[in-house]
């Protein structure tokens, strides 16, 4: 009976340290994760849970995640959120169970950064941006309604 107490232990430790947490973010630090030269193709989503498109949109980046698992592809979170709001973000990765990494984005002044990122950016959220072997290949300021068209965004850009 102690070994299955242990073990029940022990395993609900493992799972609550599998939990996703978001940390913030710098702009210099999101550079560094996404410009990488390598196969992996960055798709970056920056949303907020505040923003009930993003939302919307949110399971469409979960399927696919987890369907593309397997290949050189990683699903990135950017959150908008406010700083002191990261225990409310937390709270709503864990409450969605979404396990996708998530960072709070903290670039600074939004107009320096989203000029950076994309000129063509107006600076609305859901924004996705597709990365790989160190360059920005697309970008895209709206939501994606399905999750075929999310799919079809990333394999039709890559």
């Amino acid at each position: 009976m102690r070994w299955l107490f242990i073990l029940l232990f022990f395993s609900g430790f493992v799972a609550s340290a599998q939990k996703n947490t978001a940390d913030i973010y710098s702009l210099e630090q999101f550079q560094q994760r996404v410009l990488q030269e390598n196969d992996t193709l960055y798709v970056v989503n920056f949303w907020a849970t505040w923003c009930g498109p993003c939302i919307k949109e949110m399971p469409h980046f979960k399927a696919l995640s987890k369907e593309m698992k397997d290949k050189p592809v990683k699903f990135i979170l950017m959150s908008l959120d406010a700083r002191a709001d990261l225990q409310q973000l937390n709270s709503f990765l864990d409450k969605k169970k979404i396990d996708i990494e998530t960072h709070l984005f903290a670039g600074g002044d939004p107009n320096v950064w989203i000029n950076q990122l994309e000129p063509s950016w107006e600076g609305s959220i859901p924004a996705t941006f597709l990365y790989q072997k160190g360059r920005k290949l697309s970008f895209k300021e709206s939501y994606f309604s399905t999750k075929n068209d999310l799919e079809s965004f990333i394999i039709n850009h890559r």
